[in-house]
């Protein structure tokens, strides 16, 4: 199973990734950015809902700087 995230790369325009898991805030990942592979720090997870489960979203802020 799968799960795609919302993220927000040092407050860049969101983009949308898919995980195995959802990533823990601390966790570092991997990202193709501009074709680029960057190793990311998760600084934080938030899930959203809009009142419905099709409307929820999960969103991942990470940032280049290594904590």
């Amino acid at each position: 199973m799968t799960v795609s995230c919302r993220i927000s790369i040092d407050n860049r325009p969101a983009t949308d990734a898919i995980f195995q898991a959802v990533p823990r805030i601390g966790e570092s990942v991997s990202l193709s950015i501009d074709g680029n592979t960057q190793d990311l720090r998760v600084s934080r997870v938030v899930h959203v809902t809009n009142g419905s489960l099709e409307g929820a979203t999960i969103v991942v802020e990470v940032t280049t700087n290594i904590l």
